[in-house]
């Protein structure tokens, strides 16, 4: 069976929360949900390896937080940055929030997304309510945030409000950071989510286009991120870039010249 993917679908369901589809197209498997743009791929020879350059992008957050233990994930997808973290960071604790059934049934089925992992647990759920539950209730906070909450038509309405940025910020630990998937091609929804990231982190924001994608991913931190700091981390990046292949140098770049303070004054 073909669709206009050019791929093969190995996989196809719809249920009341829409459309699920896996496509095979050579060494690559995509999830879909009833449209064109990928949710998300994997290498069926690697399949922990980021095969999307947004993804790559969102793991800048490592440039940060370079050792992660404990890391809230919002949206599972094809679990991509999941099994990344599973793999690198073998003593990493991982939460993770998704919507809908289904999808976390295809991710374990297609994706080699683990349902047995002591060091991942899945949630069902609404991601904002989850992180305000989190916020009030849980008394371990997190290294890392990471939001990628996306359906068939965009990001989903409660995780762009200011109270979620605002319990996303309760939730990290004082060396914590947020790295949420943003849409920049909305010009006006972008300014307004990340004018809410700002507001909610006190200007300790930065952005990451990715290069020749409509996706800016949004960095938010719990301490001030300086371009000095930014500059010294030259010094240990290509090392991390060694182990992690995730084009690390590339986004160190482009952090550098989209400082904190920047940011800051461009959106509030």
């Amino acid at each position: 069976m073909k669709l206009y993917y050019d791929g093969l679908v190995v996989h196809q369901s719809q249920s009341d929360d829409g459309v699920i589809e896996v496509v095979d197209l050579g060494d690559t498997r995509s999830l879909h949900f009833g449209t064109f743009p990928r949710q998300s791929s994997m290498s069926l020879r690697t399949p922990h390896s980021l095969e999307l350059s947004y993804t790559e992008a969102m793991m800048a957050c490592l440039l940060l937080n370079p050792m992660p233990e404990r890391v809230l994930v919002v949206g599972l997808g094809g679990g991509s940055l999941v099994k990344f973290l599973l793999h690198h960071f073998p003593d990493c604790q991982i939460d993770v929030i998704e919507y809908r059934q289904d999808v976390v049934d295809v991710a374990q089925r297609f994706f080699h997304v683990p349902s047995d992992d002591q060091r991942l647990n899945i949630h069902v759920g609404d991601g904002y309510l989850f992180v305000q539950q989190q916020y009030y209730q849980a008394e371990q906070t997190y290294d890392m945030l990471l939001v990628d909450a996306y359906d068939h038509v965009g990001m989903a309405a409660s995780v762009g409000a200011q109270a979620f940025f605002d319990a996303c910020a309760g939730v990290l630990n004082p060396n914590g950071v947020m790295s949420i998937n943003l849409w920049g091609s909305d010009r006006p929804l972008f300014n307004q989510t990340m004018s809410r990231i700002n507001h909610s982190f006190d200007g300790r924001t930065m952005i990451l286009p990715v290069k020749n994608k409509g996706n800016v991913i949004g960095l938010a931190t719990m301490q001030t991120v300086t371009n000095a700091s930014l500059k010294k981390l030259k010094n240990t990046v290509d090392q991390q870039e060694t182990f992690l292949n995730v084009n690390l140098p590339k986004s160190l770049q482009d952090l550098t010249r989209q400082n904190s303070s920047f940011i800051s004054r461009l959106f509030t």
